[in-house]
């Protein structure tokens, strides 16, 4: 079969698609699955250049998938399924390939008013959304939420599901030029960060009580602006550090007005952990309450090296592989 597979870190320049042998499943809940669209995410990024720690070589690169089984139990036999997981392409093969061995337990049956390319584009944005928003944020109804990154892919499955819960969204931007990426009925404000001006729309917006809830996808580059936007009671969830990973707290305003602080690394969620988390989003795609992700641009497998550079340059819209 073919596949983006790694024999040893490097730039993604160096990146080229092999043929490799199919894999087997090894008999009792294993399923093979034939991969029909895989998402690529900044993450699989990190992991060809060899910053996860657990990463194993070689290894087929790739965490999210979307597919048929062709082996396995009978009664999952043709059923189309999906899938996510930080040990995928990470620590065993992944899902940028023609094929996957994976246990019954990780692959869930996916919705099935999404096209495969959409199921296959939902796994790491959607699953860290969820996360912060519900597991840990506990978001509710009427909350006020603000959601930085707005114009990426875990900004927008933000966006999604916490309109889909009956929270109000404020988009957080970098500039004027990101609006249009994320400008949508389901967001009621809008900051952006070369304005400086994210606490001033909070306040404006909420009548002076400022977000329930933050989203940080950024860093410290946010971190103390989103806390000053806080309501008393408010919570910050950090995502990603990508824009930075030192920040100082006033800590007499921390106590004072009880903020609570959340880290999430979905990267240490396994593929049985992300299905589970799938299975809570699947009835909220079935019903239409959330849209599915903006594909961004289609490749072919043979053309991953192509579609990896361009989730690099970070261009809006998701970037999937096609294996069929």
């Amino acid at each position: 079969m073919q596949a983006v597979y790694i024999r040893q870190h490097g730039p993604i320049a160096d990146l080229k698609v092999s043929e490799i042998p199919k894999p087997s499943p090894r008999g009792g809940d294993e399923l093979l699955v034939r991969v029909e669209a895989s998402g690529i995410n900044p993450s699989d990024l990190v992991s060809v250049e060899g910053r996860f720690p657990d990463a194993v070589l070689p290894r087929v690169v790739g965490r999210d998938f979307a597919g048929t089984v062709v082996e396995g139990p009978q009664d999952l036999m043709g059923v189309k399924v999906w899938g996510s997981g930080g040990d995928l392409g990470v620590s065993r093969d992944g899902t940028h390939a023609e094929y996957l061995a994976i246990t019954r337990r990780a692959a869930g049956r996916r919705p099935g008013n999404l096209l495969p390319e959409e199921a296959a584009a939902v796994g790491v944005p959607f699953i860290t959304a969820f996360s912060a928003l519900v597991r840990l944020g506990q978001v509710r109804q009427r909350e006020w939420v603000i959601v930085s990154g707005a114009a990426g892919a875990v900004g927008q499955a933000a966006i999604e599901i916490a309109h889909a819960k009956g929270a109000r969204v404020i988009a957080l931007l970098r500039d004027a030029r990101e609006r249009r990426v994320s400008d949508s009925p389901k967001v009621e404000a809008f900051a952006q960060s070369d304005q400086g001006n994210l606490e001033a729309v909070t306040r404006k917006v909420t009548n002076g009580k400022g977000a329930d809830l933050a989203l940080n996808g950024v860093g410290s580059g946010v971190f103390a602006s989103m806390l000053g936007a806080l309501a008393v009671g408010g919570r910050q969830i950090v995502y990603s550090v990508a824009g930075g990973k030192d920040a100082t707290v006033d800590l007499l305003m921390f106590y004072k007005h009880a903020f609570s602080l959340f880290g999430l690394d979905t990267q240490k969620f396994d593929a049985i952990c992300c299905a589970r988390i799938l299975q809570e989003l699947d009835p909220l795609f079935e019903s239409g309450e959330i849209d599915p992700p903006k594909i961004g641009a289609r490749f072919p497998l043979v053309d991953a090296p192509e579609a990896y550079s361009r989730v690099a340059q970070g261009k809006s819209g998701k970037v999937v592989l096609l294996m069929t």
